[in-house]
């Protein structure tokens, strides 16, 4: 049984600290409990804590033997680090299209932030990590998507968001497409968002032929010169659709490079009439 934690562990398990020592250690640590005849397993195992709520969290579980109790038994120093964010951010990113993936805490703080690949378009240097992300977004839409993500809390789900960035430098603002998960303690709190970042365009150019190229051979991730080679059009000619020097090329042209990219031709170029 556990005989005594700190808030963090009390906020972990959704019991109160004076009920945990009443709480069978299978009902915590299920997974573990399961393990017939072995011994409590030491140093760092990834397993799953269920908690007040009946939820089951993801947690990476750190077990240290100390000096054995008074009544002759094994004794523990027991450290979990809750994984439930980090497990949706490895999703995002395992599904290839998140350009970014981040943590913010419940005042909107920034305190994880991993670059999964860069986007074609994207800002100039600038710090998110430990700043609110709405230093970064256009104030018109603040109160707007602080409702949507209150709504998400409430929901208990996911939510797309569409959001623009303020203007950085000589870009112009940034349009944005991104994923947003609450994350629950153990009484089934808000405890933070996960956040992923998998759109990203100039507001100002978003029909632009050489944007829209580059930014969907960022999402497949394809350089110049892999779709030269897998489309047989010389890579001078699709640097120049890249940089807009060709705004509108032949027809041909253009499906064999939409057909690589798996988009209609019409998503890149609209003035290219469909036969």
């Amino acid at each position: 049984m556990i005989t005594d934690a700190n808030p963090a562990f009390v906020q972990l398990c959704g019991y109160e600290r004076e009920k945990l020592p009443h709480i069978p250690f299978r009902h915590l640590f299920p997974r573990i409990a399961d393990l017939r005849g072995a011994v409590l397993p030491e140093d760092f195992t990834e397993t799953i804590i269920e908690t007040g709520t009946r939820a089951q969290k993801p947690i990476l579980l750190d077990v240290k033997p100390l000096e054995t109790n008074s009544d002759g038994g094994p004794y523990y120093l027991l450290t979990a680090t809750d994984l439930s964010a980090e497990h949706w951010l490895e999703q995002q990113s395992k599904s290839g299209k998140s350009f970014y993936v981040g943590i913010m805490d419940t005042h909107y703080i920034v305190r994880k932030f991993h670059v999964n690949y860069a986007p074609a378009v994207e800002p100039a240097d600038v710090t998110l990590l430990n700043h609110s992300i709405f230093d970064f977004l256009n104030v018109a839409e603040h109160e707007q998507i602080k409702a949507q993500m209150r709504q998400c809390v409430i929901d208990k789900t996911q939510r797309d968001l569409f959001m623009h960035t303020l203007r950085f430098d000589e870009l112009s603002e940034l349009a944005l497409r991104s994923t947003i998960c609450p994350i629950y303690d153990g009484f089934g709190e808000i405890e933070c968002f996960a956040f992923s970042i998998w759109e990203m365009q100039e507001s100002s150019s978003s029909e632009q032929s050489s944007t829209k190229l580059k930014i969907w051979m960022a999402k497949r991730d394809l350089s110049a010169s892999q779709l030269s080679l897998s489309t047989g059009i010389s890579l001078q000619t699709i640097s120049k659709l890249r940089n807009g020097k060709i705004s509108k090329p032949q027809r041909l042209t253009a499906e064999l490079i939409a057909s690589e990219l798996r988009v209609d031709v019409q998503e890149i170029w609209p003035e290219l009439v469909r036969r």
